[in-house]
């Protein structure tokens, strides 16, 4: 039963990992058939892909199993994980500095992480000490309030990509690597492949789960590290492939992915229905909340400051990241005991 279970794990992470590749290389066609940015394609249409698996996870963990916590510590034990594969990528790609080829727009994205993280902790916070409702019809406000900054968030960024396009396309023309594969052609198989992930990401979600049952683990930590670590595996294949195409579609998916998990708060409150959400998650949820503030902000620093330097091919902020991660890793074990 543990053999067959893991069998069917591998052969959905594979099937993920042919159809990532593909998934990357379509949208890297439409980047340069319209004026649609490659950090613009992994930000806003790869990250909604590769984070339906972590939707679908948690809104099963409210309507199933009844579990605000299971449900939120998915979400933001997701934003960690996917941070951290930004420090894989750096390892794996082996030509310096990760983040030193990566666009500025990123910083954009990134910024816009960190505010959904911190109103969500902020939000956690209040709600432990005020036992005020801080909502309507059991709908908090801090779930309106994100949803509110995914749309104007949306909004900046298509603004500010529009114009950095018009900038690009003065200084110097496209470099045409498709020429014999037609837009309609490349959308087509975009939206298949977009299927495609979306299906076997579900599949990976409940393989997941189904291992966590059948290997007995603790669901104390279920929802914020294996949980998420299975349902986030769409988000590391697809940047995988994105890296031979566009670095910045690699992060912008991974950076996008992390902004889409902070909105799975207002759909799980849509559902839940005993209450405003987060005034029944545990407040040591602010731990990995603060994690994902803390190597956002690193990634932050390393797009800006935009070193060159490397030790044991890797850059110094992803150093900085896997040093943040291990010692905010273990706080959060130690306090979820």
């Amino acid at each position: 039963m543990v053999l067959f279970t893991w069998f069917k794990f591998s052969i959905c992470g594979g099937l993920i990992l042919f159809t990532g590749y593909h998934f990357s290389k379509y949208g890297d066609i439409i980047c340069e058939k319209t004026s649609i940015s490659r950090g613009l394609m992994g930000f806003i249409f790869l990250s909604f892909a590769t984070t339906l698996p972590e939707v679908v996870t948690s809104a099963s963990s409210i309507v199933v199993v009844n579990s605000p916590d299971l449900a939120v510590g998915n979400a933001f034990g997701s934003v960690i994980i996917n941070l951290m594969y930004i420090a894989l990528l750096d390892f794996l790609q082996g030509k310096g500095p990760l983040l030193y080829n990566v666009s500025m727009s990123n910083i954009l994205y990134g910024g816009l992480g960190i505010v959904a993280l911190a109103i969500t902790g902020f939000s956690i916070f209040l709600r432990s000490e005020f036992l005020a409702p801080l909502g309507i019809f059991n709908f908090g406000f801090e779930s309106l309030i994100l949803i509110i900054l995914y749309f104007i968030g949306v909004r900046i960024i298509f603004r500010y990509e529009k114009n950095s396009y018009l900038t690009e396309k003065v200084k110097s023309p496209k470099d045409k690597k498709y020429e014999n594969i037609s837009l309609e052609k490349a959308i087509i198989g975009f939206c298949l492949c977009f299927g495609g992930i979306f299906f076997l990401g579900i599949w990976l979600s409940t393989l997941g789960d189904e291992i966590v049952k059948v290997m007995n683990w603790s669901e104390a930590i279920v929802g914020t590290f294996f949980l998420a670590l299975a349902t986030s595996l769409p988000e590391l294949i697809v940047s995988l492939s994105s890296l031979k195409f566009a670095i910045d579609m690699a992060i912008g998916n991974i950076l996008g992915a992390n902004f889409l998990d902070i909105m799975i708060i207002p759909i799980c409150d849509l559902f839940f229905r005993r209450g405003e959400l987060l005034s029944f998650v545990s407040i040591k949820n602010i731990l990995t909340l603060m994690l994902g503030i803390i190597l956002t902000s690193i990634v932050i620093i390393g797009l800006i400051c935009r070193s060159r330097k490397s030790f044991l091919r890797l850059g110094w902020d992803a150093i900085g990241m896997i040093f943040a991660f291990i010692i905010g890793g273990y706080f959060i074990i130690f306090f979820a005991k």
